[in-house]
């Protein structure tokens, strides 16, 4: 009789069990899924990601310990990079994501490697034939810009991994791909965290050609927002140059030089590297040859020392005044300004 009592209690309780289970699973999953919509819960990890682990990572899975399995993970990943083993490190970084997909670092460094290291080493790998090394190179850069969006549409509001994706495709040194460059500074610009990617919008138009008066109206904005804009040297050549395209309408004042720079000295040195930048990264020309000729002048600046006179690849020094000696530099032969008169 006990034992029929003790095995009636023992049915009771697990048909309590399974009927509160079955009651509470939809709430849990719902609950669950809210989690993770609102990033307090790790998303769910793939089959393929379950297939790509070892038992060690399956454990650390199962026992919690995903974050502490992608840092070992991104350990391994790290030997792949040393032995430019790409498709292994993809593979890793691809499970690193899963198993922490809110940590920026893994989308950012692994879309680094992807689209710059093994970029560069397919690029280089001088044992294909030009288009075998060409295709390569392309399908990695691809790589690369697919982690970084999937980043994005992981953690949103990564606005630095969109600043990447513009740094990407704006290299020259890579594929420059203008348009997805703009894409994504606009994108970075518009979280209103980081002013570096509203000036790099700016600075990228200044070197398409056609897209000049569209960078200065950009720059116009900008400097109507935040007039500290100003203290960049960078920023003062390029809407300097802006501001003296011929093409632009003829209700835009055309500004004195003191209204951007402090000095006719600041003038002069800033848009002389300017104009090295010109014929290094494209820059718009403007009529800049045509103020550094009038600040040479007033400064009686030798004419060794004007840039399109002179192929010079030197910078002046920051303690630059006019009226100095110019002599050569000891070692590379460049001209400099050394002491007073």
């Amino acid at each position: 009789m006990k034992r029929f009592l003790k095995s009636r209690n023992i049915l009771v309780i697990g048909a309590w069990l399974a009927i509160s289970g079955v009651i509470r699973m939809p709430v849990e999953q719902k609950l669950t899924e809210d989690y993770r919509e609102r990033r307090i819960a790790a998303p769910k990890v793939s089959v393929e990601t379950w297939n790509q682990m070892g038992q060690t990572g399956l454990a650390g899975t199962f026992g919690g310990l995903r974050s502490v399995m992608a840092s070992i993970l991104s350990l391994e990943a790290q030997d792949h990079f040393s032995n430019q083993e790409w498709y292994e490190l993809k593979q890793d970084y691809d499970v690193i994501t899963s198993l922490d997909p809110y940590n920026l670092f893994y989308w950012s460094h692994g879309g680094w490697h992807l689209a710059y290291n093994a970029a560069s080493w397919a690029r280089n790998r001088h044992d294909l034939k030009p288009i075998q090394r060409d295709t390569m190179e392309r399908e990695y850069l691809e790589a690369g810009d697919a982690f970084y969006r999937e980043g994005l549409r992981r953690i949103p509001d990564a606005y630095h991994l969109w600043g990447e994706l513009g740094s990407l495709w704006s290299n020259r040194f890579k594929r420059p791909d203008y348009e997805r460059a703009l894409e994504a500074y606009k994108m970075a610009a518009s979280f209103g965290k980081s002013r570096i990617y509203e000036r790099r919008y700016v600075y990228l138009l200044a070197q398409i050609p056609g897209r000049e008066i569209e960078g200065y109206f950009e720059a116009r904005k900008l400097l109507e927002q935040d007039p500290s804009h100003l203290r960049l040297p960078s920023f003062r050549a390029i809407l300097y140059a802006l501001w003296t395209n011929p093409s632009l309408p003829l209700s835009e004042d055309r500004p004195e030089i003191l209204e951007i720079f402090r000095s006719e000295e600041e003038a002069y040195r800033n848009l002389y590297n300017y104009r090295l930048r010109i014929e290094e990264e494209g820059y718009f020309r403007g009529s800049i040859d045509d103020t550094l000729r009038i600040l040479a002048n007033k400064l009686d600046v030798p004419p060794d020392w004007i840039p399109f006179l002179v192929n010079s690849r030197y910078r002046i020094p920051k303690d630059f005044r006019s009226k100095r000696n110019v002599l050569p530099h000891p070692r590379s032969g460049n001209p400099y300004f050394q002491g007073e008169e």
